[in-house]
């Protein structure tokens, strides 16, 4: 499962720059926690160390719970990390993550395996201590929602764009980069550093002042549709730090005050939609309390009378949709929704 995961990453890289694409299956939840179980050497759950120099390309993890394998608490690991495309996981100082690697080494760890940040109160590391299998859905029920949406992008172009025209471009990494020593206007995108589903723009605006532009999401861990949240920050100035091995970012020097320009939840209108049954293999198990989910518009009720929990929530990741992508939560409780016919 490791080594296809990780080729089809490779194999999605685009020819304009680096890209990691994983493809995960959508067999059922059981299905695939037993399977990654099976086909993992070692299963553990790692806390990362502050990294004193992120030119070496390795992140310190610190062993504090071990599942399968040789590797036992308190052993220290030195994991590749990197960012964004580069199909290394990206490991932030501070952070818990429950690590799937290869069969040779506790190290053998990358982005298109089982690995993922955890919190306290994660089912998987349930099932992995006690072998009791997280709640499984029997239903679905899905939400939809309107708002104005916060275009990030179209922001950070109306910043560098000269009024009577249309809002700029993003620029590419490289691009960016000959802007910024000429002193020019331009905007780029990076992540942020504790958040990969969180955009930052970075850029010179056309009165030559830095900025910084956050994308945030509420308070929720996954991206759903309405919930935006774009913060404006003046720099006193921009510089390129490195981040990681060969990779270096844009960060702002000396913030001001992060002024709030846009925000979807202030015209978000929500409406659950009655309960239907869960579609075969619909879902994505990456975090089996919080699957992502590819929905059709058609929508089958559930039987009168079957019980109808655990109930599987999905929020659409964009607004107005009524298929596609939608990030889905595990719940023992419906959704309130319309009375059912």
């Amino acid at each position: 499962m490791f080594k296809i995961a990780m080729l089809v990453g490779w194999l999605a890289m685009p020819a304009s720059g680096w890209a990691c694409s994983c493809l995960y299956g959508t067999q059922g939840l059981a299905s695939t926690l037993k399977e990654a179980r099976a086909q993992a050497g070692f299963i553990y759950l790692g806390r990362v160390r502050d990294q004193e120099n992120p030119s070496d390309g390795f992140a310190t993890v610190d062993v504090v719970e071990a599942f399968k394998g040789s590797v036992k608490v308190g052993d220290v690991l030195q994991l590749p990390y990197g960012w964004s495309g580069d199909c290394l996981l990206s490991l932030p100082p501070g952070q818990t993550w429950l690590l799937y690697a290869g069969d040779t080494s506790p190290e053998e760890v990358w982005r298109c395996s089982r690995s993922r940040r955890i919190f306290s109160d994660d089912s998987e590391l349930t099932w992995l201590r006690t072998g009791v299998l997280p709640p499984v859905p029997v239903s679905l029920q899905r939400e939809a929602v309107s708002c104005k949406a916060c275009d990030i992008d179209a922001i950070g172009g109306r910043l560098v764009a000269p009024p009577e025209l249309p809002p700029a471009t993003p620029a590419s990494h490289s691009e960016a980069e000959v802007l910024w020593k000429k002193g020019q206007p331009f905007f780029t995108t990076e992540y942020a550093e504790t958040d990969e589903e969180h955009r930052v723009l970075f850029g010179m605006s056309r009165e030559g002042r830095a900025f910084e532009l956050t994308e945030g999401s509420g308070t929720s861990r996954a991206r759903k549709a309405c919930e935006r949240r774009v913060q404006l920050r003046w720099c006193k100035r921009l510089e390129l730090r490195q981040r990681a091995a060969k990779l270096f970012a844009f960060h702002c020097v000396d913030p001001r005050e992060a002024q709030e320009v846009c925000d979807e939840q202030e015209s978000r209108k929500s409406e659950w939609l009655p309960m239907e049954r869960l579609p075969a293999r619909a879902c994505s198990w990456f975090d089996p309390s919080a699957p992502n989910c590819e929905l059709a518009e058609a929508r089958f009720p559930f039987p009168a009378g079957a019980p109808p929990l655990p109930v599987l929530a999905c929020h659409p990741r964009t607004p107005a949709a009524r298929s596609g992508s939608y990030a889905c939560e595990v719940k023992t409780a419906p959704e309130p929704g319309p009375p059912e016919p």
